[in-house]
């Protein structure tokens, strides 16, 4: 199964939703990502461009991401 761990980042105007990492690039499982995605967020967030940005929320879903219109994923946080 495919997992996608996706973060929704905001700043003062504008909200994205971006591929943190998926099990293809990291061997992450659903439960590693339910469990340590806030952690691995972090990290991701402090190396990449998008250090100013707040995190508004994440999700781990069960498919390639973008998802097909209306998916909502298996956990949403």
């Amino acid at each position: 199964m495919l997992v996608t761990l996706v973060a929704i980042l905001c700043n003062s105007q504008l909200c994205l939703e971006k591929v943190v990492t998926t099990s293809e690039q990291s061997g992450i499982t659903m439960t590693a990502c339910q469990v340590n995605a806030q952690i691995g967020i972090a990290e991701w967030l402090a190396k990449g461009p998008y250090h100013e940005w707040r995190l508004q929320s994440y999700k781990c879903v069960n498919v390639r991401f973008p998802a097909p219109s209306g998916w909502r994923g298996v956990s949403e946080t």
